[in-house]
């Protein structure tokens, strides 16, 4: 387990750490559901078929070029606000103790969950890239929850951090992981919502 948490965060002890603080959390019949944002609450195609050179800037260029070349505003006016979000995943989705995850530029995915009244309960977790999403879901559960849930369900298009750490999250909070793998149909709903 020391070797799983090393590849996320190279302290040593940290391991340890998050066991120690475990221990002094509540055990609760509750289970968690977190949500990654793009390609799992919001599908993207629309913008890369519309927006002339997005395509050739993806992943970190993306944002870089949103903000240099079309103003971020005006990006996100025009492909987020009042747009719908397919409900299959957020009716089930508690803001009590459910999140919505993302990974990207800070700017970018904050403000694009932002544009969504209804995502506004949710506290959003806003990592650098995919595999960050790990240890923050630990921290959420640790620190921000402050209990330890009986099951957590992930839903997300990229799973394979989750797949490759699912140990890890078993072991630090004493729970079940459940990964949901989600591909969606544009925005309106989803072409496969299926547990691996």
């Amino acid at each position: 387990m020391e070797q799983k948490q090393r590849e996320l965060i190279d302290i040593e002890g940290v391991y340890q750490f998050w066991k120690d603080w475990a221990q002094k959390l509540e055990k609760k019949d509750i289970t968690v559901k977190i949500a990654d944002f793009d390609y799992t609450l919001f599908s993207r195609d629309e913008q890369l078929e519309n927006e002339p050179g997005l395509k050739d800037n993806r992943w970190d260029d993306g944002p870089k070029f949103i903000f240099r070349e079309i103003w971020m505003m005006k990006f996100l006016e025009k492909y987020h606000k009042d747009k719908p979000l397919p409900q299959e995943i957020l009716s089930q989705m508690n803001p009590e103790y459910d999140a919505i995850i993302t990974a990207g530029v800070y700017e970018f995915q904050k403000g694009k969950v932002c544009m969504y009244r209804e995502l506004d309960p949710f506290h959003t977790i806003i990592t650098a890239n995919g595999k960050d999403k790990i240890a923050e879901l630990i921290r959420y559960v640790l620190f921000d929850l402050k209990f330890l849930p009986k099951e957590i369900i992930i839903y997300e298009d990229r799973p394979h951090y989750f797949i490759e750490h699912r140990d890890l999250l078993e072991d630090v909070l004493e729970c079940k992981l459940t990964i949901m793998y989600v591909e969606m149909d544009g925005n309106k709903w989803y072409s496969k919502i299926e547990q691996i």
